[in-house]
């Protein structure tokens, strides 16, 4: 179990929600309603580099961690939902809160 690939996933979901919700609260109405078309090419471009991100964060996440489906698939669905990032940190830190326990189990195994 790599914790640090966890914390990195957490991070970086974090941030791309918060960019997901920029682009949709604030990039699309300044286009649509004011007629801005540069906010969603910026935020979509920005959003788009951190989603990327996320999909590298989530694939090192699985693949050091053994993470199954369920998780991944949820994670991925959670990624293109506004305020999905809420879902998604619980997840993360009831993943995290397993690997501490495993880590003490441990410690009193070997001790």
């Amino acid at each position: 179990m790599d914790k640090k690939s966890m914390d990195f996933l957490a991070k970086v979901s974090f941030i791309e929600g918060i960019s997901l919700i920029v682009l949709v609260f604030v990039a699309m109405p300044l286009k649509y309603i004011l007629g801005y078309k540069i906010a969603t090419m910026i935020f979509g471009s920005i959003h788009g580099i951190l989603w990327l991100l996320f999909l590298y964060a989530l694939y090192t996440a699985r693949k050091k961690n053994g993470l199954d489906n369920s998780f991944t698939v949820k994670m991925l669905v959670f990624s293109v939902i506004p305020f999905g990032l809420i879902p998604m940190e619980k997840m993360i830190k009831d993943f995290n809160g397993k690997i501490e326990k495993k880590e003490k189990e441990g410690e009193l195994v070997n001790a």
